[in-house]
């Protein structure tokens, strides 16, 4: 998406302030919906995703439009943030927290991962240091075997990403963002991938995005593959 004349010059967050006090003229504020959920709207999560997802009931607890900037072009992506309510205890508590990541490609459609929330903690200088490191690379440990995984950064990339973040708390009937219930946020974040071993023979992307809050330097750990709808 190539920035208009008008926006030459205009940082993100200059732009997104405008859209956000623009307000739409008190009919909401558009947003790249490119699923054309609104927030509250019913998520089918296929078993195809794994047996993690099974026993919940997903639906959108919210909206977040990422826009970023890549030589001189914007980018933007949707996440929907779901809640899953399971479905066997229906305990109020017993909540996962999920993101359908929906990316526009190529060929002009759009690729979607389903990712989990792998971790989160306040800001520690130290693993700063690990997403800023030179060799680009990410290492975990998988839950179930005890073995450390190593991801690389897509595309072999070492800069972080800047993103000014647009979140729709509430939508309107039309898909907008709901006056008053859209706010701004400012993240940067490191994405990474590796070839998992999914059986018969077969692997699969998985990917790991660390987020940090640029105000608050909270981090968050999202880890996931392709969504199967």
């Amino acid at each position: 998406m190539q920035m208009t004349p008008e926006n030459q010059g205009k940082t993100l967050w200059e732009m997104l302030m405008e859209r956000l006090h623009g307000g739409g003229n008190g009919a909401g504020i558009a947003f790249a919906n490119p699923l054309d959920l609104r927030v509250g709207s019913p998520v089918a999560v296929a078993h195809a995703n794994g047996p993690d997802y099974a026993d919940y009931d997903f639906t959108v607890q919210e909206i977040r439009e990422y826009n970023r900037r890549i030589q001189g072009q914007e980018f933007r992506f949707t996440d929907y943030v779901l809640r899953g309510v399971s479905s066997k205890t229906l305990d109020a508590d017993d909540v996962l927290p999920a993101r359908l990541r929906v990316v526009p490609n190529q060929a002009g459609a759009h690729d979607s991962l389903l990712l989990r929330l792998y971790d989160e903690f306040e800001f520690a200088e130290d693993f700063l240091a690990v997403v800023k490191d030179t060799t680009g690379l990410f290492k975990v440990t998988d839950d179930k075997s005890g073995a450390e995984v190593t991801y690389s950064r897509i595309n072999d990339l070492r800069e972080s990403y800047q993103a000014a973040v647009l979140i729709v708390a509430e939508t309107t009937p039309d898909g907008k963002g709901a006056p008053g219930k859209v706010s701004p946020d400012k993240v940067e974040y490191w994405d990474y991938w590796r070839e998992s071993d999914i059986g018969a023979n077969k692997t699969a992307k998985e990917f790991i995005f660390v987020e940090m809050n640029s105000d608050t330097g909270w981090f968050q750990i999202w880890r996931g593959r392709e969504f199967f709808a």
